[in-house]
């Protein structure tokens, strides 16, 4: 399945999208430092730095992607949840704690097979 046929599953909710401040925020601030790192990166290439210190920082910058993916996740799931399960709000927290729990586990799964 492509991206275009996998979001047709979705409806389309404006609302969604949307971030609060405070995740808006964090994501703004987490992609800067993410691009100084490759910045970073292309200097060190230049100045044909050692293999290792370069790769060092590319995972460093992986990782860091990794972080602003689990943020925007996290923010949808919240999203979503919030708007499919309005009726319960304890319910809500409930479904979306333990979706994270569970993309947690998946991400530390994917993390220990390298």
């Amino acid at each position: 399945m492509n991206a275009k046929e996998s979001t047709k599953s979705f409806p389309e909710h404006p609302e969604l999208s949307s971030f609060n401040p405070k995740a808006k925020l964090a994501v703004e601030q987490r992609l800067n430092r993410i691009e100084g790192q490759v910045r970073g990166v292309q200097r060190q290439i230049e100045r044909d730095e050692y293999c290792d210190k370069i790769l060092n920082q590319i995972e460093a910058i992986h990782s860091a992607l990794n972080a602003v993916g689990i943020l925007l996740l996290a923010n949808h799931l919240k999203s979503y949840v919030s708007y499919v399960a309005s009726a319960d709000p304890k319910s809500n927290e409930s479904m979306t704690k333990e979706m994270l729990k569970t993309i947690n586990i998946l991400i530390n799964r994917r993390d220990d097979e390298k």
